[in-house]
């Protein structure tokens, strides 16, 4: 029976933008994208490049169909996803599809199956653009039933013409709907694709109307759920069988890890654990408390243009790190005198009436230097010159609680990430044994953006500083010298860095980030003002915090 005459509509979307196309169910993919005005100009700017196409419905939600995929096994209003990657010279750019599927043979029904990019074992590549590999985890083939999967694959194109050529076969991770090739065998040579199981037949699968879907809606509402048993999601065993066979091992390095003794001991670890997860800062108290606080924050500018960030110490006395005012001195305890410093409070939104405060030009306390402790000290301590506009805000040295810093727990950072108005990012800290682990974590959920890493942290084995924080943040340039506060919202340090790498589009990225924490800071500035003789820092110091 031929589909055609038959249509429907589907979405694609492409950085971030969703547009609509509605299509003939006999042609390609491609041919249908072709009629959106939007998508040619999309494919005119990428015309050197290889076209991704992801699924968001189907058996294996995310894999990649080729621009020739039938609009017919496209589910009514299903989400592509377009992309682009690099050709590399493995597949056509301009290679045409067959601008229309005949389905006048009524024994010819599409059948659809799922190979994972990265093969199995022993198979070091198997897709011709090792891009793919790199941008998805599936590929969605589709033939008809009759068709050998070895015509089928070649058909698709997008493998690499060795695994024809060796004894490949195709494992079925669950009745062949989802494989890997390995190349221990000829089964894939002599596998039709009608042993695949997901078989698409246009009478048994037609294009359904709003009103059949409604009807469908209807009577599954009308069920009652307490007469049925739990349905088993679809295409989970393989899932489940990894999980189950993973559990043993995993459960014994817990235990060792943890030293956890029993499965009560287990089971109140995992609730601390997703208890302290679920808060991150999220009690309406801590939030009023925060926003308090950050009263005290403001933008370092350098001529207008922002530098990083500082925050209220006490008295008139902004601290900040020693690298945001770096540039700008001319000795280590003064600042140029041919260059205006201010602090910017209340930079809330681009429209805020931002109060201005200058920056007198002596330092009253500075430090760049890793002293005898092993402590890395990053500070400057500024004084205002006017202070009325700013009256009545929180000092945050009030806020400090001597004692060692915190190993582990919630914390909060408030500052001006890239230089924009004032945010807030609640965090984690990651404990130092954990910090490896940490960093592995997000180089593989970030491993297309990492093309150059350097391997010093790693070499060094993660030898941070004595009073060194670490978190993983969304805060990176122009939020250095932001406070740090814990679940308690006590101040605990200055946001400073982090391991930075270059990331998409140039942008600096960061594996891990890290403050320093206050008390050898405050100690060095009471140092240096009992040293400079400066009265009023003393005193500053005095009056708020007996030392």
């Amino acid at each position: 029976e031929s589909a055609e005459g038959q249509s429907h509509t589907f979405d694609f979307r492409y950085k971030r933008e969703k547009y609509a196309v509605a299509c003939d169910t006999s042609k390609t993919v491609l041919d249908a994208l072709n009629t959106n005005k939007t998508f040619r100009k999309i494919q005119k700017d990428n015309k050197e490049k290889e076209m991704v196409i992801q699924r968001s419905k189907g058996a294996v939600p995310r894999a990649a169909v080729k621009t020739d995929f039938p609009c017919c096994l496209i589910e009514s209003h299903e989400l592509l996803d377009i992309s682009f990657i690099k050709n590399h010279g493995n597949v056509a750019t301009k290679k045409k599809t067959t601008g229309r599927l005949s389905f006048s043979n009524e024994s010819k029904s599409l059948v659809i199956f799922y190979i994972k990019t990265k093969g199995g074992k022993k198979v070091t590549r198997l897709m011709k653009n090792n891009e793919l590999k790199k941008k998805v985890e599936d590929v969605c083939v589709y033939a008809f039933k009759e068709d050998k999967l070895n015509a089928a694959l070649r058909h698709d194109g997008r493998f690499i013409n060795a695994i024809f050529k060796k004894q490949c076969a195709l494992y079925n991770l669950e009745n062949f709907q989802d494989g890997v090739l390995s190349d221990d065998s000829t089964e894939m040579k002599e596998a039709s694709a009608a042993d695949l199981k997901e078989i698409v037949d246009h009478n048994e699968h037609p294009i359904k109307t709003e009103q059949e879907e409604t009807q469908k809606r209807n009577t599954m509402k009308s069920t009652n759920p307490s007469t049925n048993s739990p349905e088993i999601i679809p295409h989970s065993k393989e899932i489940l069988a990894i999980l189950r066979a993973q559990f043993k091992d995993l459960l014994e390095t817990l235990k060792k890890r943890e030293n956890l003794k029993n499965k009560s001991d287990i089971q109140k670890f995992f609730r601390t654990e997703y208890d302290k997860s679920v808060q991150s800062f999220s009690e309406v108290y801590k939030i009023k408390q925060l926003m308090r606080l950050s009263d005290s924050v403001c933008q370092i500018r350098v001529e207008g243009s922002a530098r990083g960030t500082g925050f209220l110490l006490f008295g008139r006395f902004v601290l900040t790190n020693a690298h945001v005012v770096k540039e700008v001195l001319e000795s280590p305890d003064k600042l140029s005198s041919t260059r205006k410093l201010e602090a910017a409070f209340d930079f809330e939104r681009l429209d805020s009436k931002v109060k201005l405060v200058p920056v007198k030009k002596q330092l009253a306390a500075y430090c760049y230097i890793t002293d005898a402790n092993k402590c890395r000290l990053d500070f400057a301590l500024l004084e205002l010159d006017a202070v009325d506009e700013i009256k009545g805000r929180p000092e945050l040295l009030s806020y400090y609680s001597p004692g060692p810093p915190p190993k582990s727990g919630e914390m909060c950072i408030v500052g001006h990430p890239d230089g924009g108005i004032k945010k807030t990012d609640p965090c984690f800290i990651i404990e130092r044994e954990n910090l490896q682990e940490a960093a592995d974590k997000h180089i593989s959920e970030n491993v297309n953006f990492i093309h150059v890493m350097t391997q010093k942290s790693v070499e060094d084995k993660w030898d941070v500083y004595k009073n060194q924080i670490n978190y993983n943040s969304c805060f990176f340039h122009g939020s250095s010298g932001s406070p740090v506060f814990d679940e308690h919202c006590y101040l605990i340090g200055v946001h400073t860095g982090g391991y930075v790498y270059p990331g998409e589009k140039g942008r600096t990225r960061s594996i891990v980030e890290y403050t320093y924490s206050m008390q050898p800071i405050l100690d060095m500035i009471r140092g240096q003002a009992n040293i400079k003789d400066f009265l009023n820092v003393i005193m500053g110091f005095n009056f708020s915090y007996n030392f």
